[in-house]
């Protein structure tokens, strides 16, 4: 059986962990926001779908973009017309949304919206 010091080392580097993630979350959604926002001016709202892919990986896709006040400024059920709107809504997935998987586990799977931070 582990050491209280031992245990009590443990359960401080959890908070500290979960003090991270709870930090960089928020950062990781503002850097996706603001990619897309170079490709989608206005962009302030993902909705995104979470799931586990054939090769039993956690992936986390943009469904759908809407600007601050609703409108849709992307869907991928109709893509877009610019390859660099496509290209950039696939990079974003693969550079930050898996990382909120990564860190959040079950979290964010299925259907989500986050928004922008207030920061």
């Amino acid at each position: 059986m582990p050491s209280i010091s031992l245990t009590e080392a443990f359960d401080a580097a959890r908070e500290r962990h979960a003090a991270a993630v709870a930090e960089l979350i928020p950062l990781l959604i503002d850097m996706a926001l603001t990619s897309l926002a170079e490709a989608l001016p206005g962009a302030e709202v993902l909705e995104t779908d979470g799931e586990m892919n054939e090769d039993w990986h956690l992936t986390l896709r943009v469904q759908r973009v809407l600007d601050g006040n609703g409108e849709t400024l992307y869907d991928d059920a109709v893509g877009h017309d610019d390859p660099e709107v496509e290209e950039t809504i696939d990079r974003v997935g693969f550079e930050y949304l898996d990382m909120v998987l990564d860190l959040t586990g079950d979290e964010y799977l299925g259907t989500k919206t986050v928004h922008r931070s207030a920061t």
